[in-house]
């Protein structure tokens, strides 16, 4: 006997198909022979659709959504085990081979509703997709182009971001609740001033669970200028920064990438703030990122992680191991970590950071400094100098008990820097490193490629272990190829 307990069993989903070009939202829209113009929320869609937890809708590839299909807002969410997924099918396309769909604004500039917009809903894939042209190379805006309100299991995956605007992903919480599982993985982001931003501006406002790992960045130049900062990866900040209820925890960013041309390129002002920027009380890891850019320009950056924790108690414990930061060129930013004020049990460990003026940037020796763990890095600055409140060289950060372990003012023998940030066989950083098994942090196990680290004994340093092995990263220099 089959005895059913809990909430009620959902209906069956379905799997629906949409071809802008072929397709009609008079068809039935459930097999490719039929498939729905628009999908269910865009504008413009005029078919009958009921919903049901777990549909899936399918995009057929190289076809092209323009911007009359916008705003396009999700209304509807799936459940736990069953989320609503939007993706495609390599399979079904238009043209010689697949190419991904292409979801294109038109330059609109949607402001804060976005080109697509979700709110108060979970429960939510997107897969496969390609995301353009919300605003425009070279002109400044404060536009959005994905906007989630209050929304919880979030995933994005494999998708590719060329939004040519302020903010391509864009997360806001103000309902003074708990917000949990927020994934990116495989995601590409070019031309735009922050991949993804999280702001709380509400008391109990929580979120947890953020995994952000095995993505791509660069490219960000088109953007820069216009008066705008950009801000890379990740942008997190809390209104009134000071608010202990409002603060995320579990949260990872690992394995990612950052290449290419990150320059201010056209007049009004603006430069990048960093590749990974928190102004809120966050807890986590950050590990195994390969933090590069080329070419340079003098002040690019106030440092490449920076932190801001505006003394709220709840901005404590982010462990920084095992990344890999370079700048080679003139003396383009102050540091590959910036503590800037009130960021408690930060944890510096494993990391090589070479080429910047002063790697290590703390700026409030009295408050955050005080809980401020650095060792076992490879730190190497054109000043021969680190910033602890006031400068300090090599011999005197060791002597106050700093980096103790470390190497300092050496060469890490890159293979290629900027852009293939590998060890070669003579690194200094081969098996200098700490052994973090101890952590229980599962994702350092392996290095950026998926190479295993040892269980017992020495780790080398950076993102990369030796024996170089796996694919090649990319050249970092492809400004212009989106």
């Amino acid at each position: 006997m089959l005895v059913l307990t809990g909430s009620a069993v959902p209906a069956f989903s379905a799997t629906y198909y949409i071809d802008y070009v072929s397709g009609s939202d008079t068809n039935a829209g459930t097999d490719m022979t039929t498939p729905w113009q628009r999908v269910p929320g865009m504008t413009g869609f005029a078919g009958a659709y009921t919903h049901t937890a777990g549909d899936v809708f399918i995009f057929k590839g190289g076809v092209t959504w323009p911007k009359s299909n916008y705003p396009w807002t999700v209304a509807n969410g799936g459940q736990s085990g069953a989320p609503d997924t939007y993706t495609t099918n390599s399979a079904w396309f238009a043209g010689s081979s697949f190419s991904q769909p292409v979801f294109d604004d038109g330059a609109s500039h949607p402001g804060m509703v976005g080109m697509m917009a979700a709110k108060n809903i979970g429960y939510l894939t997107f897969n496969n997709l390609r995301f353009t042209n919300c605003g425009q190379s070279q002109v400044g805006d404060t536009d959005k182009c994905l906007f989630f309100l209050d929304t919880h299991d979030i995933t994005l995956t494999n998708n590719i971001f060329t939004t040519y605007c302020w903010i391509s992903v864009f997360f806001v919480f103000d309902d003074g609740a708990s917000h949990s599982n927020f994934t990116f993985t495989g995601n590409d982001f070019s031309h735009t001033s922050g991949a993804i931003w999280f702001a709380s501006g509400a008391a109990n406002t929580t979120e947890h669970n953020i995994n952000y790992n095995n993505n791509t960045f660069h490219d960000y130049t088109s953007q820069i200028g216009g008066g705008v900062h950009g801000d890379g990866a990740l942008h997190f900040f809390v209104i009134p920064e000071t608010d202990a209820t409002q603060f995320a925890d579990n949260f990872t960013f690992c394995n990612n990438r950052f290449y290419g041309d990150f320059r201010n390129s056209f007049a009004g002002g603006g430069a990048m703030t960093a590749l990974f920027f928190i102004e809120a009380a966050v807890s986590g890891v950050v590990c195994n990122n390969d933090f590069s850019f080329s070419p340079v320009q003098p002040s690019m950056f106030q440092g490449l992680i920076v932190l801001f924790g505006y003394s709220n108690p709840r901005s404590t414990n982010l462990q920084i191991y095992n990344n890999s930061f370079t700048n080679i060129g003139p003396n383009s930013m102050s540091g590959a970590i910036d503590v800037a004020s009130g960021y408690n049990n930060v944890s510096f460990k494993n990391n090589i950071a070479s080429g910047m003026q002063y790697s290590v940037v703390v700026e409030d020796a009295a408050g955050s400094g005080a809980t401020f763990v650095t060792d076992y890095n490879l730190l190497n600055d054109t000043s021969g100098q680190l910033a602890f409140q006031t400068l300090q060289d090599y011999s005197a950060w060791q002597a106050s008990g700093r980096d103790v372990h470390s190497k300092l003012g050496v060469d890490p023998a890159w293979v290629a820097a900027p852009g293939n940030e590998r060890l070669a066989a003579n690194s200094p950083a081969i098996g200098a490193g700490v052994n973090l098994t101890s952590t229980g942090i599962s994702l350092l196990k392996t290095d950026i490629l998926g190479n295993p680290r040892p269980a017992t004994g020495s780790w080398d340093m950076g993102a990369y272990q030796f024996p170089r092995s796996g694919p090649n990263p990319p050249t970092g220099l492809s400004a212009t190829a989106h």
